[in-house]
């Protein structure tokens, strides 16, 4: 089995309201990342995470599901979660054992009930927060209505780090804002793409929202800031390390554009989380309770006494109870007791 450094992992929960598009996104994570052969769908049944008969009768997601694959030489484990209100329970406990959130809004609603709410756990678990516009080869899709939507809801520091060019039915092409491209996806579902230079018409506003870009990734770090202030300008390696940091200290939420369903848009929010993503290197430490005082104490994410955090335990029949959880400290063997 390949091993990974705690800094080349990504654990990230896919959270958002119901209907948002969280497991057919993953779908086709799983996809490009050839974990799978064919994407599935929830009309078919065939999902990798919907895999209950509840959850195939009703079509909707009613459990969270622990996924992985490995993308550009980082392992991705991933956590499908619940949009619906009823199992608002299965996203709450999933936040707890992540690094960071990817938050689905849907191309025709916008921000809903359940985008706001696990927004606010994510907050209060203090992990770092991606945005994805998802479905816009919908009808009706309202991609920059949705941008000033997030910014009243979540901040003004949300940025899109991409446009969609033609969205609705067919749509396949993204203007990406720090690289200043276009991107066109092949229709094919695969996932891949072609980059060429940007259309002139959109070449003003990337100018200026690159330039915005700059001026966040520069506020993240003092050194970056009085380089900007000399230069009015970052490198690219700049820009890089940059990003990475801004995220971490959620001076900025970078907001994407993605079709699941269509497998476009999906890769480059791949690579994005994983060149720029938050890993357990990042987070450091975590809050826990002493078993016998009940009192808070720190526990370092590198140390050799094990320490995990069961998020999740089921009962299935003919195997028993089954407990999901994270090892935040230690290693964890089998036939291991833990107290």
């Amino acid at each position: 089995m390949k091993e990974f450094t705690s800094g080349d992992i990504r654990n990230f929960a896919v959270v958002g309201h119901g209907a948002a598009g969280k497991t057919v996104l993953c779908e086709a994570m799983l996809s490009c990342a050839g974990e799978i052969n064919r994407m599935g769908s929830i009309e078919a049944q065939n999902t990798i995470s919907d895999y209950h008969h509840d959850e195939h009768e009703r079509q909707i997601s009613i459990h969270s599901s622990p996924l992985h694959l490995e993308w550009m030489d980082k392992k991705f484990n991933i956590i499908d979660t619940p949009g619906y209100l009823d199992f608002i329970g299965e996203a709450i406990s999933s936040l707890a054992v992540v690094d960071m959130a990817v938050v689905l809004l849907h191309a025709a609603n916008g921000v809903e009930v359940g985008s706001e709410q696990v927004w606010s756990y994510a907050t209060k678990n203090n992990i770092p927060k991606v945005l994805v516009v998802n479905g816009l080869d919908r009808e009706h899709s309202k991609f920059d209505e949705i941008v000033q939507q997030t910014k009243d809801h979540f901040g003004k520091n949300v940025f899109p780090m991409q446009l969609p060019v033609n969205a609705g039915p067919g749509f396949n092409q993204i203007v990406d804002v720090l690289r200043s491209e276009l991107i066109t996806y092949q229709t094919d579902g695969s996932g891949k793409y072609t980059e060429s230079d940007l259309p002139e018409k959109w070449q003003n506003r990337v100018e200026e929202l690159h330039q915005e870009l700059i001026e966040y990734v520069a506020e993240s770090d003092d050194t970056l800031l009085e380089k900007f202030f000399e230069q009015g300008n970052l490198s690219e390696e700049e820009m890089r390390s940059g990003i990475h940091q801004a995220i971490q200290n959620q001076s900025f939420i970078p907001l994407f554009c993605t079709s699941a369903a269509v497998n476009v848009g999906v890769t480059r929010l791949m690579t994005f989380i994983s060149k720029y993503g938050s890993s357990p290197v990042d987070r450091g430490t975590v809050v826990a309770k002493e078993s016998n005082s009940d009192e808070e104490i720190s526990v370092a994410l590198d140390g050799k006494e094990p320490v995990v955090y069961v998020f999740k335990t089921i009962s299935e029949a003919h195997v028993g109870d089954l407990s999901f959880f994270r090892v935040y400290s230690g290693s964890v063997f089998a036939g291991m007791d833990i107290l």
